[in-house]
């Protein structure tokens, strides 16, 4: 937006000089991105905000420098003379739909003579980077730039029957628009039609054949507001941007059409010498309304942090154009239509404090209103996932939450899988991005394929995040999953990884929530090794599976030799973790140690007879840690070898070795009960 300077001054004392200016327009929102001179005019080329239409126009340009020197706005005096007939007896106006096109004023002007402009209007319009055409169209042009109300003249005599229909294109039609290019219609298109025609495209530019020539003598002058997203889906679609369009799509204040047709009707009169006729024709099937914003001053001084006097704030919102009623401390604000900025009350703090000045709030922070923040519960036990498998070793990974059937597909899932049935999308974007993923693992897999493609062996990756499931009866069931893909060497690079390294991730995990020993019995899944893979099992429900790949799902993903995956729900994890920080105080006493080997069966999970051991042992016991696991001779077949550290110690006291030994004596007699092992000695 280029505003001349001595333009600027028509509506607002500004005595400060250009320099002076360019620093001081930053702080009212208006961006300074040059100062030209262009002759004798000094020009300030401004970025306007794209939730402020009403900045691009001098008179709101104005308005913001004379609320902010506290000062009053000049506005153009109405020195129109209307004369008879009627415009109405001339012309008429029909909106088809009233939500593209709010109001549309016309004014009929008769006996103009159209002809080059006066020196002073071309010359400001030359600042504004504007090209002069005629008085008739400079004068539409010059109430856009004051005014922000784009407008258009026609030459009533060629439109048909006199009269305007704004109306949506029909399918086929054609104008050939001010440019010289013909461009082809649509119904998606509103046009200001007359009778028989398209004659303008709504909001961006006019037709060549109802255009004024030096031939006119009858001008119908145009000032309408429009709906912004149809002006701008227009714009767009015919790859057609104007200064008009470049308003209408941020949007017209529809209260402001009339007068600014009026000082545009009274500036053709001037200028061309013709007649307005009287009254004009108003469509205005909806009249606009803005609600009522409540500003409340102690409201005012929290935010701030500061009392801005009461007067003050009542004079910098009124000069502002904004209506107020106030109650003791509450003030009732109703904006203008064209300040689409202004919403709630914060948006009234904001205009308070930015013309009363922000180098005056107080550099001390309102204590009193300061609270400690802190994340959601839920975010925190995620967070603390998080670090837990990151010390681990691992890096988090985030893959697209979309997927395709052919990915699925890859994990080579059975009948009947819930997997097997994602939530589709209505309209994907892509064909790979088809539907909301059922797991993780196959976006977690690709990222390790393109790894392994950039000959990065080692590829230690997890994922916290959404999946989707079509719910029992109706709508989609989200929850919180979590999946590991670890392969190739491990941090140290002199081993690759193993199941173990797997389950060390997953037992840091539950570590550090707190919430149990993890435990995984055998299980098969179709992407999961036959043999190799088991059931992720928490509070007796099973929550996920872990193990290695299964070689043909491995070579589906381009993955030679080993991965270890695992995927698992994290809904009922979170929600029993405990992620408060507990401290204690080193041990005053010394511990006792025990091993314990039993002879079990190798379909019975060892995690079994961890948890027994624990029972047996009672509150004596400190921590349970299995070190050895041997299968073979002289073992019968199917049976193997389970040695376990027992910790014993007690906070209060040096245990004796005798009552450790009782203590094993009760696991040796008990054990063999509750389970099918034997105890080796």
């Amino acid at each position: 937006m280029k505003a001349p300077l001595s333009w600027l001054r028509e509506y607002v004392d500004v005595s400060e000089t250009p320099a002076v200016l360019a620093e001081q327009l930053p702080m009212l929102g208006l961006g300074v991105e040059s100062v030209e001179q262009a002759g004798d005019e000094v020009v300030f080329d401004l970025e306007i905000a794209s939730n402020r239409p009403d900045l691009l126009s001098l008179i709101g340009i104005a308005r913001e420098m004379a609320a902010w020197r506290r000062r009053d706005v000049r506005l153009p005096e109405d020195r129109l003379e209307e004369h008879d007939p009627a415009a109405s007896t001339l012309t008429a106006v029909q909106i088809a739909d009233a939500g593209l096109c709010p109001r549309y004023v016309a004014h009929v002007i008769t006996g103009v003579t159209v002809g080059p402009s006066p020196a002073w209007l071309a010359s400001r319009l030359e600042a504004a980077g504007v090209r002069p055409i005629n008085n008739i169209v400079d004068a539409t042009n010059y109430v856009m730039l004051e005014w922000g109300q784009p407008q258009h003249a026609f030459d009533l005599d060629t439109l048909a029957e006199r009269r305007i229909v704004v109306r949506p294109a029909a399918a086929g039609e054609r104008l050939v628009t001010l440019d010289g290019l013909e461009r082809d219609l649509d119904p998606q298109i509103l046009v200001i039609a007359d009778a028989r025609r398209p004659v303008a495209v709504a909001g961006i530019m006019g037709g060549g054949e109802t255009e004024i020539s030096a031939t006119t003598r009858r001008v119908l002058l145009e000032a309408a507001s429009f709906a912004p997203a149809g002006v701008r889906r227009t714009s767009r679609r015919l790859g057609l941007r104007t200064e008009a369009s470049a308003r209408f799509e941020r949007g017209v204040d529809p209260e402001g059409t009339a007068r600014a047709a009026r000082r545009c009707a009274q500036l053709i009169a001037e200028l061309a010498g013709g007649r307005v006729l009287r009254g004009g024709v108003d469509a205005y099937p909806r009249p606009a309304s803005r609600p009522t914003i409540v500003l409340r001053l102690p409201r005012l001084r929290r935010v701030l942090g500061m009392t801005v006097p009461a007067a003050d704030a009542e004079a910098i919102l009124t000069r502002l154009g904004i209506d107020l009623r106030r109650d003791g401390d509450i003030i009732r604000a109703t904006p203008p239509i064209g300040r689409r900025d202004l919403e709630r009350e914060e948006d009234l703090i904001e205009e308070v404090v930015r013309h009363y000045g922000y180098e005056r709030i107080p550099e001390a922070l309102p204590v009193e209103t300061m609270h400690q923040g802190r994340r959601a519960a839920k975010l925190e036990t995620e967070a603390s996932a998080r670090d837990a498998l990151i010390r681990a070793g691992l890096t988090e990974a985030c893959t697209i939450s979309l997927v395709s059937v052919r990915l699925l597909e890859r994990l080579g899932l059975e009948d009947g899988d819930p997997w097997r049935n994602p939530v589709p999308l209505h309209n994907p974007l892509t064909s790979d991005h088809t539907h909301l993923r059922p797991c993780l693992l196959p976006g977690l897999l690709e990222a390790a394929r393109i790894n392994v493609s950039h000959r990065r062996e080692a590829v230690h990756l997890f994922e916290i995040g959404r999946v989707f499931a079509r719910g029992q009866t109706a709508g989609i069931d989200e929850r919180r999953a979590l999946a590991l893909a670890l392969r190739g060497p491990w941090l140290t690079r002199d081993r690759d990884v193993t199941f173990l390294h797997l389950r060390g991730a997953l037992e840091t995990l539950f570590a550090e929530l707190r919430i149990g020993p993890l435990e995984i019995q055998p299980a098969q899944r179709a992407w999961l090794h036959p043999y190799r893979g088991g059931e992720i099992v928490f509070g007796g429900d099973v929550v996920g599976a872990a193990g290695e790949l299964h070689p043909d799902v491995a070579a589906r993903f381009d993955l030679p030799g080993r991965t270890y995956v695992a995927e698992m729900t994290l809904g009922g994890l979170l929600e029993r973790a405990v992620t408060q920080p507990r401290f204690s105080g080193f041990p005053r006493f010394p511990a006792v140690r025990r091993d314990v080997a039993v002879v079990a069966p190798e379909a019975l999970p060892q995690s079994h007879v961890e948890s027994v051991i624990r029972e047996i042992a009672g509150i004596l016991l400190e921590s349970v840690e299995l070190f050895d696991v041997y299968a073979g001779p002289p073992l019968a077949q199917g049976r193997r070898n389970l040695a376990y550290t027992l910790i014993f110690r007690a906070p209060d006291r040096t245990l004796a070795g005798e009552e450790v030994d009782g203590v094993i004596r009760r696991i040796h007699e008990a054990l063999p009960e509750r389970l099918p092992v034997t105890i080796r000695l």
